[in-house]
């Protein structure tokens, strides 16, 4: 076997041109391969460094008036101490902080957290120490911080264990901080503080807990079903419905990352399988030329499995070179594609431990002998169907051509497929961007810029100066008659969710008919529609005569409008709310506009006056609509913003437009991704055909002589080899056309406005690489209509 590699290197040397071309083939599947498999592995596929992670759970509880995910203080106490099922557990609770003290004011994503949490998971920090029980009385209160905050807030600083942050009124210490690795329970955690639990403590949270060893998670599932019986019985008005879910924890982005990530793997899978294709054509135009020194080997006494050793060894030659030229490719496709998904507005867990590590590394072997196979098979199906002492007698110009037609034929019917599939993806891709970004959002995002001004923290009563609502009213009422005095500015608001942000607030509501919903509200200030362009289409606006004090005043959107009053004009009634007390009333309507995200259609929406009902504060977005370019002003909004209080932090500074693309990054980023490798896979598939047919040609001189002597034109001829190529790319089309339509379906939740199956998209793609073989075998067809017949009879 030694010389047999001796032999492949040996002749591949002395083909450099053909050794080049493979080579850099293989290095671009593998190499894209590799490094999305990378990240892929990081993201979804690795064992989380948590001590007994397969133990890790997460227990939920759902209730028939409250499907919310999360548990409740109180029953979280009343199984916390089951040693039986579990070793520990702990509570936590997401939350955000406006955090003074180190440079600009800032707003931190913080998890409130039982400090047992570090010790259970079997983590240290990297700086300092972890959460420790001591810290859930103490004071000052300890802060853990993130690695990604330790670096963005004290610049790295080893010297930042004893610093002091002021969460007003609160003082926390800073005594450690995480590794990078570190991002439970969220990849956008930024700092951990105590949470000390009790039966009064307010809202919902995540509850991890490690099962004791060999308990399984059915046992605890059961186990706590029970117990969700008995509470149900000793109270079955608030415990109605009550359940408890016991699941294996994983810190997974939400599924639709994951499609995204999953169809991005199967769309360079697909370049990886052209790429193979075209290899596989070389290499069989290859075996076909080395048909006569195969019959040779084989009359000197080589056997048939020592001649394909022998070419076995060629291809894995021509793999393993092609491997690690892909893994140099991957490496700094791998930092590309880090850097893109870093810019994203999402944070997509672990992707600091996307590298070429051992687990890619094997990965890539696999592949590696994989292919190496696969470029053998058509070389070995050849040579056994193929007669060596008629190649002995007959020539290579009579010997292997026809046997080797069908072969040729399925490389290009294999490399029209696969560029199929790959293109329907980038082609319904791109459409749905499109009519994504045609779409009317209900609202004019141009000349806006939006600034975040929080106020207080998610979760606790209000403390410091803006503990009350009057308060925060007050400042909000200040703030935006600061601002409105910039030069350039047309309207000025404040909205407490932003549109297209990603979160909601809602208020439940309870109509006559007695259904319960939660339904989607707004905190706004007067000009807030004016700011945001979005149209009123019934009675007025907010003015500032709509205080607390002055009778509830509400708006609502087209949807909500309809619903409750059908085609009645709603301004002017009560909302119809199964309430008692006063109701506010509806005093306008407007255009439904986006609201949570760009792929769910506008649902009820409700506006309240921020001066009669104010919550969400911690959430509080300053709207500016500018005369002219909006990012001009943002250094006069910041002062104008610290001129009314200095430690208020200004976070997330952009323009509405910016909000709008940042909420449809999954379809842009798809978008790109498959524009990229549909233009490869067009590309490689160009080079195939045109290769085949190139090789093809030249082995049909004397055919094409006889028939020119026969009296066919040059243009038989060329329509001859244009029909003998765009055959089996039309079958390959065809065939692929089943399979484009069944896996597109999953596609459906990536797309917006398209239906999967979209007829345009098809016969486009279709057209296009059809185009693209006629292309790229025109140039053989006409050298071959054109060439001199008597030249290559005489040649015979």
């Amino acid at each position: 076997m030694v010389r047999d590699f001796q032999w492949a290197l040996r002749w591949l040397r002395k083909n450099p041109r053909f050794t080049a071309i493979v080579v850099a083939i293989l290095a671009l599947g593998i190499g894209a391969n590799t490094a999305v498999f990378s990240i892929v592995d990081a993201v979804l596929l690795r064992v989380r460094p948590y001590e007994a992670s397969g133990r890790l759970v997460r227990v939920d509880e759902t209730k028939n008036d409250r499907p919310i995910a999360g548990l409740s203080a109180i029953d979280y106490l009343r199984w916390r101490d089951r040693s039986d099922l579990f070793r520990e557990s702990a509570g936590i609770q997401r939350d955000t902080f406006t955090v003074t003290g180190a440079g600009e004011p800032d707003q931190v994503t913080v998890q409130r957290v039982s400090p047992g949490l570090f010790a259970m998971l079997g983590v240290r920090a990297q700086l300092g120490r972890t959460l420790a029980p001591s810290d859930e009385q103490n004071a000052p209160r300890a802060a853990v911080l993130s690695d990604r905050l330790w670096r963005r807030m004290f610049h790295a600083d080893p010297g930042v264990i004893g610093r002091s942050l002021v969460v007003e009124p609160d003082v926390y210490t800073v005594v450690g901080v995480m590794p990078p690795e570190f991002e439970f329970p969220d990849a956008n955690t930024e700092m951990w503080v105590p949470l000390h639990i009790n039966a009064g403590s307010g809202g919902l949270m995540r509850v991890a807990a490690l099962l004791q060893p060999g308990v399984p998670v059915e046992r605890a599932h059961g186990a706590l079903a029970i117990l969700a019986q008995q509470l149900q019985q000793e109270d079955r008005k608030g415990n109605a419905g009550l359940q408890f879910t016991v699941t294996p924890w994983r810190d997974e982005p939400a599924r639709s990352y994951q499609l995204t990530l999953l169809f991005v793997l199967a769309a360079v899978g697909l370049v990886l399988l052209i790429a193979c294709a075209d290899t596989g054509g070389l290499l069989l135009g290859r075996a076909v030329e080395r048909q006569k020194e195969m019959a040779i080997l084989a009359s000197l006494g080589a056997g048939f499995w020592r001649v394909m050793r022998q070419r076995l060894a060629e291809s894995l030659v021509l793999a393993v070179a092609g491997s690690a030229a892909g893994i140099a490719l991957a490496h700094f496709a791998l930092q590309f594609l880090v850097k893109r998904l870093a810019a994203l507005p999402i944070v997509l867990p672990h992707m600091r431990a996307a590298s070429l590590d051992g687990r890619v590394l094997a990965f890539n072997a696999i592949l590696c002998l994989a292919l190496s196979g696969l470029f053998s098979l058509a070389p070995v199906l050849l040579a056994s169907q193929t007669d060596l002492q008629a190649v002995l007698r007959g020539g290579l110009a009579g010997g292997g051509v026809k046997r080797s037609t069908r072969l040729f034929a399925v490389l290009i019917a294999a490399e029209g497929a696969f560029a199929f599939l790959l293109l329907v993806g980038s082609g319904l891709m791109i459409r749905s961007l499109i009519r994504l970004e045609q779409s009317d959002h209900g609202f004019h995002p141009d000349h806006v810029l939006t600034l975040r001004v929080p106020i207080g923290n998610m979760f606790g009563a209000p403390t410091g100066k803006y503990s009350t609502k009057p308060r925060q009213m007050a400042y909000l009422h200040d703030l935006l008659q600061r601002i409105n005095r910039v030069p350039g500015i047309r309207a000025v608001a404040v909205v407490n969710n932003l549109p297209l942000s990603g979160v909601n607030t809602a208020v439940d509501f309870k109509g006559l008919d007695g259904k319960r919903l939660l339904l989607a509200t707004r905190n706004i200030s007067p000009g807030y529609f004016a700011a945001m362009g979005i149209p009123l289409l019934a009675g007025r606006a907010f003015t500032e005569a709509d205080q607390a004090g002055a009778p509830g005043v509400v708006i609502v959107n087209q949807y909500l409008a309809r619903q409750l009053f059908g085609e009645r004009n709603p301004v002017g009634l009560p909302l119809p709310e199964d309430r008692p007390g006063t109701l506010p009333t509806i005093v306008g309507v407007v255009k439904d506009s986006a609201q949570m995200s760009y792929d769910q259609p506008a649902k009820g929406e409700m506006y309240i006056p921020y001066q009669q009902m104010l919550f969400g504060a911690f959430m509080s977005t300053v709207v500016v609509r500018t005369v002219g370019d909006p990012l001009t002003l943002v250094n006069s909004l910041r002062r104008a913003v610290w001129d009314v209080d200095a430690n208020q932090p200004v976070v997330k500074v952009e323009t509405m437009q910016d909000v709008v693309d940042d909420s449809i990054w999954r379809p842009r980023f798809s978008a790109w991704v498959f524009s990229v490798l549909g233009a490869l896979a067009l590309l490689l598939t160009a080079a195939g055909v045109y290769g085949v047919v190139a090789y093809t040609t030249a082995r049909r001189v004397r055919e094409v002589g006889i028939r020119v002597a026969l009296g066919a034109r040059p243009w038989q001829v060329a329509l001859m080899v244009l029909g003998d190529a765009l055959k089996p790319l039309a079958i390959g089309l065809a065939l692929s056309l089943i399979a484009a339509l069944m896996l597109s379906r999953w596609l459906a939740s990536l797309l917006y406005e398209i239906g999967a199956g979209d007829p345009a998209t098809y016969v486009g793609v279709a057209i296009l690489l059809l185009g693209i073989g006629l292309a790229a075998s025109s140039g053989p067809a006409w050298r071959a209509a054109l060439g001199d017949p008597m030249q290559a009879l005489r040649a015979e």
